[in-house]
């Protein structure tokens, strides 16, 4: 029998974000996250790679809008069974790189995984990233932390 991970988050704080992160979820259904073409020059091969990271990613970020779905937000609950726990945690990081490709992209690096960004020097759009960043990156510790040795 497959074990459940199970998290309570208050959904009405993190709305904005979840809402702020579907445009981006239906995005990264049609393209990468970040640009990564095969090795070599073969142009067959690199459509090969191209897709096949591509529908791998989408199965990442449908692993995401489940655990975040109009159930979770009624209930602030969520659950991702352990065969699934390596598509949430790459679907957090498909999301966090593209935050960093987009709209964090004039954050200095040191800065953003710190946290020590003044949020009062943030626009709004990057404010609303540097949310979803941080919740993304705060649920794949989350998981890791509550998987057995």
């Amino acid at each position: 029998m497959s074990r459940q991970l199970e998290f309570r988050i208050d959904a009405d704080a993190i709305r904005p974000i979840v809402q702020y992160v579907r445009g981006f979820l239906l995005e990264l259904g049609e393209e990468l996250a970040t640009p990564n073409g095969a090795p070599g020059d073969d142009e067959i091969m690199t459509d090969f790679w191209s897709r096949d990271l591509l529908n791998s990613q989408r199965k990442d970020i449908t692993a995401i809008a489940e655990l975040f779905d109009d159930d979770f937000m009624e209930t602030g609950r969520a659950t991702v069974d352990e065969e699934d726990v390596d598509l949430v945690l790459k679907g957090c990081t498909v999301i966090r790189l593209k935050l960093r490709e987009s709209t964090l992209a004039s954050i200095d690096d040191e800065l953003l995984e710190s946290g020590e960004l003044r949020l009062s020097e943030l626009t709004n759009e990057q404010e609303s990233g540097y949310g979803a960043y941080v919740l993304f990156a705060s649920l794949q510790e989350l998981i890791i932390s509550r998987m057995d040795p």
